[in-house]
């Protein structure tokens, strides 16, 4: 699976700076140096203790053809250099068509509530695989592909790394996903380029107030699920 750097920045829902050559071809996309390999874009994300510009020049060596940053950064003149003033919002754009948006080519069933999700998750793809289907898990300790298990970071995976697992669900050949989706990633966004065929929603509880702050802020982050619903 490749596009062109020019394909990428097509996306970009706002402004950016391209720096170097647009017809430069990228095999993937990562935010971990260590994951970089030949053709790659880097994607410089700055977290709450690293900076990931800081290891831009690591995977330039390792093989990446080129940079997704806020700020131009003193690389080799070969690398291009994808300027934007957000790199999440850039990501949203870019990442879910490097793919060909997976998520609206098997039929997507996500789950939100305080609790119970990963339960009702394993309910949900038993019952499709007894009725024959071929399922893929997205949940909070592991994605599973049948019966093939792959380790995961968060409830619900960032873009780079959702859209890459639902990539290789739907290589694989899964008719249906069934995912765990957590108010932190409707609220960063973390799931777009997904079209959710069916919502299931479990329970609200007071938590996760040190992030959304108030219960009326849950209560939005979770209605996101239902709000991207495909028309029946």
């Amino acid at each position: 699976m490749t596009k062109t750097v020019g394909e990428l920045c097509k996306q970009i829902k706002g402004i950016y700076n391209l720096n170097g050559s647009a017809d430069t071809v990228i095999t993937g996309i990562s935010s971990d140096s260590r994951q970089i390999e030949a053709g790659y874009l880097f994607v410089c994300i700055s977290g709450v203790h690293v900076d990931g510009a800081a290891f831009a020049a690591q995977a330039v060596e390792k093989g990446a053809v080129a940079v997704l940053t806020t700020k131009h950064l003193d690389l080799p003149k070969s690398t291009v250099q994808i300027q934007v003033p957000d790199i999440h919002h850039a990501l949203e754009d870019m990442v879910p068509f490097f793919y060909d948006y997976p998520g609206k080519k098997m039929r997507m069933i996500g789950v939100t509530g305080t609790n119970g999700k990963t339960t009702t998750t394993h309910i949900i793809a038993h019952i499709l695989r007894a009725a024959g289907y071929h399922v893929g898990v997205i949940g909070t300790i592991h994605a599973l592909i049948d019966d093939e298990e792959l380790p995961i970071h968060n409830t619900t995976p960032d873009v780079v790394e959702l859209q890459h697992f639902l990539a290789l669900m739907q290589e694989k050949g899964m008719t249906h996903v069934v995912m765990e989706v957590s108010s932190h990633a409707l609220a960063l966004n973390r799931v777009a380029g997904i079209e959710y065929d069916t919502a299931v929603f479990t329970n609200l509880t007071q938590d996760h107030l040190d992030f959304h702050k108030t219960m009326e802020n849950y209560v939005a982050a979770k209605a996101k699920l239902f709000q991207s619903l495909t028309p029946a």
